[in-house]
C-alpha cells in the first residue's frame, strides 16, 4: 500500500519521483507566494524550481517527516543563496530598484474595460441609494468610521446605523451582482 506523499515512512530513504510531482502540485503555489512576497513575481517561479531541484538532488539521507516545513526550510536557504550570490557579483541597490521598476505584468485591455465597467456599476448603485443610507455607508466604508461615530454624526442610534449599512450592502449586492 503506497503512502500519501506528505507522510513518508521513516524506512524510506529516497524521495520518489511521484512524491516530488505531488509535492510540486500541493506546495508549489504556496512557495510561489512566499517568494513573490520577498523578491517579486519576476524571480518567484525560478526560485520555486530551485527548491524542487534541491529536493530532487537529495537522493539519500533519511525520510522527510514534515514535507511543508522541509520545503520552506529549503526555500529560506535558496533565498540566502540568492542573496549571497548577488552580493558576491556586485548586485547593487540600483540593480534592485531597476528590477522593482520593471513592469510586472501587462493587463489586457479587455480586463481594464471590465474593471471600469464594474466600477461604473458600483458607483451607479451607490448613487441610487437613499441619501441617508448612502451617507452612512460612505462614512463607514470610505471614512472608516465606527457605528457609534456615525450615529453621533447623523444624530441616530447605533442600531439605526447598522440597519442603514445592511440595507446599503443588500442593495449594492443586488445591483452589482445582477
Amino acid at each position: 500500500m503506497a503512502q500519501p506523499p506528505h507522510q513518508s515512512s521513516t524506512a524510506e530513504a529516497v524521495i520518489r519521483e511521484e512524491d516530488l510531482r505531488a509535492w510540486m502540485v500541493e506546495y508549489g503555489p504556496a512557495l510561489r507566494r512566499y517568494f513573490e512576497r520577498r523578491v517579486g513575481s519576476a524571480e518567484a517561479e525560478d526560485l520555486v524550481q530551485d527548491v524542487f531541484l534541491h529536493l530532487q538532488a537529495r537522493a539519500v539521507g533519511g525520510a522527510v517527516d514534515n514535507v511543508e516545513r522541509y520545503l520552506f526550510r529549503i526555500a529560506g536557504n535558496v533565498l540566502v543563496s540568492r542573496h549571497r550570490h548577488r552580493a558576491t557579483r556586485g548586485f547593487t541597490l540600483t540593480d534592485a530598484l531597476d528590477e522593482a521598476l520593471e513592469p510586472v505584468e501587462t493587463i489586457a485591455a479587455e480586463r481594464v474595460l471590465i474593471g471600469k465597467q464594474d466600477v461604473a456599476r458600483v458607483i451607479a448603485a451607490m448613487q441610487a441609494l437613499p441619501p441617508r443610507t448612502r451617507e452612512a455607508f460612505i462614512f463607514h466604508r470610505f471614512g472608516e468610521m465606527t457605528y457609534p461615530a456615525i450615529a453621533r454624526r447623523m444624530g441616530i442610534s447605533v442600531s439605526a446605523v447598522g440597519q442603514l449599512i445592511a440595507r446599503a450592502l443588500e442593495k449594492l449586492t443586488e445591483e452589482t451582482c445582477a
